[in-house]
């Protein structure tokens, strides 16, 4: 198994990078509400282009965990700005939903280690959120596989599911990837060469998705065409790609 990208991949991933800097320098002067999808897909494709950017000094600097656990921020990014650009409207009542949901955690954890103040700043954020539900609507945290199927990405949703139990969390099969054991050299091996070339071109696909969905959010029509001449690349280089039939 490859160690590592091949020289294509890495060219590849160079020229996702230039686009995604193209597609930021007409996203940044962008200004809106978060109750506005195009303006959300400007905050959310900012975020992805850092996550972009964070891997790649990390992978440079052979810290592959850490750079596998921004990857699957990224991808959580990435199928993001695909429900948002597929569903409208409804994707920032789903945000303001899962804020919601998430302040209710935090309330409870405040209040157990009678932290008064903090309690009663974060019930005035739920009150505001929730004045902004519609009748019967109520908290509830974000489903990435939801998400996913409504914005057309389901691969995506495929690199979450592994970047969760392999890398991102610490699970006993992440944690053999550092166990000094003779008889896991193999696995460990095995891993380490998906690591260096699955998770790099998973980064790859992820920021590529984002830049060619939002290019069309923000109706950028030159980065949206060089966007689809890298997926055609991308599409070419993933026949060799560990895992893939040829």
């Amino acid at each position: 198994m490859s160690s590592g990208p091949t020289k294509d991949e890495t060219a590849l991933f160079d020229d996702i990078s230039a686009l995604a800097d193209k597609v930021w320098d007409i996203s940044k002067d962008i200004s809106g509400k978060i109750t506005d999808p195009k303006f959300i897909s400007v905050v959310l494709f900012r975020r992805l282009r850092a996550n972009h950017r964070g891997y790649a000094v990390l992978w440079n600097n052979d810290c592959q965990i850490e750079a596998e656990i921004i990857v699957r921020a990224a991808v959580e990014t990435a199928i993001c700005i695909g429900a948002n650009f597929r569903m409208a409207d409804e994707f920032p009542r789903l945000m303001r939903r899962d804020a919601a949901a998430t302040l209710q955690g935090q309330i409870k954890i405040y209040r157990e280690a009678d932290e008064t103040q903090m309690v009663k700043s974060s019930e005035a954020a739920l009150r505001y959120l929730q004045a902004g539900f519609a009748e019967g609507e109520k908290a509830a945290k974000l489903d990435w596989k939801s998400l996913a199927e409504a914005g057309g990405q389901p691969l995506l949703y495929n690199f979450h599911k592994m970047l969760s139990g392999m890398s991102s969390h610490v699970t006993g099969l992440s944690l053999i990837r550092g166990i000094g054991d003779a008889e896991a050299e193999e696995m460990q091996a095995n891993l380490y060469g998906m690591s260096k070339r699955n998770y790099f071109n998973m980064m790859a696909g992820a920021t590529l998705q984002g830049s060619l969905i939002h290019s069309g959010m923000i109706d950028a029509a030159a980065c949206a065409e060089e966007a689809l001449s890298l997926v055609k690349r991308m599409d070419a280089l993933s026949i060799d790609w560990p895992g893939s039939e040829g």
